[in-house]
């Protein structure tokens, strides 16, 4: 929605202010973004708490867990970014200026998720089973029985609160990302590594497809059968001149050079 508005914008830093000039916009956004980073009540919490959960209690819980911990802060931090960068301070471009709110069939599906995003995960907390299913409802309450029930659900809590935090203080009022750690400035080097794997892979056999077809199949089955044919042609033309005393000549050259062969050998 915010693409289309912008015209095909999709630099964050070229936004800024939109919290006033696309507010249902704003306000689907904002709730689907605390739903993503795990607000507490909100769908995201409780499929997060779920997983965070079952990586605790897994047998590589020492490892598994704290990553996922640490995914969940950075979720929260990229996403109050987002935002932050996004909609509030100034337009810092005019297709950012002249921002608006889409259309009906754009802007009723955003405020359909944002009540699912809401609501969705109540289901949970024994208020409404039926909205995800009374087997999925009993499965996350035994979960939370075991071990950790108490212990990860405020962890993931405080991974939310300081993502959210940390993501407002170094980007509220900022003109231009104050984060240069070349990993982050670099997106972790991914754009990289996937033009690597690109190169490796995709480039490679483009390349041995080209040879193929540009050598083996135009260059020797297409032009050499067809150079060969003319070639051959070419040739055999010399002895097709129409003239009655050269066939004559070429005859009898013919007869004594199969003389010669015959008795040589």
């Amino acid at each position: 929605a915010i693409i289309h508005a912008l015209h095909h914008e999709q630099d964050i830093w070229k936004m800024g202010g939109l919290s006033q000039k696309m507010r249902l916009t704003f306000g689907t956004f904002a709730v689907g973004t605390l739903a993503l980073t795990g607000c507490p009540f909100l769908s995201g919490f409780y499929s997060k708490d779920a997983i965070l959960l079952a990586a605790y209690q897994s047998k590589a819980g020492m490892i598994f867990f704290p990553l996922a911990l640490f995914v969940a802060f950075l979720t929260a931090f990229y996403m109050t970014r987002l935002v932050v960068v996004a909609f509030f301070g100034k337009a810092r471009s005019a297709a950012a200026a002249h921002g608006h709110d889409g259309p009906v069939k754009m802007s009723g599906p955003l405020a359909i998720l944002a009540v699912l995003s809401v609501i969705a995960g109540w289901g949970f907390l024994g208020l409404g089973e039926n909205v995800l299913g009374e087997h999925l409802g009993h499965s996350v309450h035994q979960l939370h029985e075991g071990a950790g029930g108490s212990l990860v659900p405020v962890l993931a809590t405080l991974a939310f609160l300081a993502g959210t935090a940390a993501g407002w203080v170094l980007y509220a009022g900022k003109e231009s990302d104050p984060v240069l750690i070349p990993p982050f400035k670099q997106k972790f080097y991914i754009d990289e590594l996937y033009a690597a794997l690109i190169a490796g892979t995709q480039d490679f056999l483009a390349g041995i497809s080209a040879f193929v077809d540009k050598w083996i199949i135009d260059g020797v089955l297409v032009r050499g059968l067809s150079g060969a044919a003319w070639g051959l042609g070419f040739a055999l033309r010399f002895f097709q001149f129409g003239n009655l005393q050269g066939y004559a000549f070429l005859f009898g050259a013919g007869v004594v050079a199969l003389i010669y062969y015959v008795a040589l050998s």
